[in-house]
């Protein structure tokens, strides 16, 4: 009986040491002995990588700031103008399907889309050519206002990324002309 246990501990050991070796050789194998040569073994199968479409769309234009709220001109922002074009590559975006989001210094927020003209704080909007209209066809133009749901420092860098539903985002940055207090949230005037 003494050397039953023994032999219960040497077994255990056996078998944990084919478990280690099988689970080693099986990474090697799935990750292609990547780790030991420089890619993937010769004949060896690689797993598919599902790739995002194009975004389609491209910033027409500037971007302009301004603050909903009085205050010393020009020091911060709070809502964002820009227009964004349909590259004429592709099918028609449905912009109800696209995700905004904006990145300025220490803010990051990804915006809800608004379906009033002026959109609410921490909230987007897109103005089309044809009203009632959610598809931005191929060639076509629409006004993107935006509204953060805190004002940010006028000078810091600003990128905005505008994602179309199963594409890569369409990444916006550069210089915000800053206007007036409140000219942001103005209507457009009537022709």
């Amino acid at each position: 009986m003494g050397g039953s246990e023994g032999c219960t501990h040497l077994e255990f050991a056996a078998t944990f040491a084919a478990f280690i070796t099988v689970a080693t050789l099986f990474s090697l194998i799935s990750f292609g002995a990547g780790a030991i040569g420089s890619g993937p073994a010769a004949g060896m199968d690689t797993y598919p990588v599902l790739a995002a479409d194009e975004p389609h769309i491209a910033l027409a234009g500037e971007i302009t700031g301004s603050l909903s709220v009085p205050e010393p001109a020009g020091t911060c922002i709070d809502t964002l103008t820009f227009r964004i074009a349909h590259t004429g590559e592709g099918e028609a975006i449905d912009l109800s399907q696209v995700t905004v989001t904006v990145i300025a210094g220490d803010y990051l927020e990804i915006l809800a889309r608004s379906g009033d003209f002026l959109p609410g704080p921490g909230m987007w909007t897109a103005t089309l050519p044809v009203g009632g209209s959610t598809l931005l066809e191929p060639g076509e133009e629409c006004t993107v206002r935006l509204c953060l749901d805190r004002p940010v420092p006028a000078g810091d860098d600003l990128t905005i990324k505008v994602r179309p539903e199963g594409s890569r985002p369409c990444t916006i940055a550069g210089p915000v002309r800053v206007l007036a207090a409140g000219a942001g949230a103005s209507l457009p005037e009537k022709d």
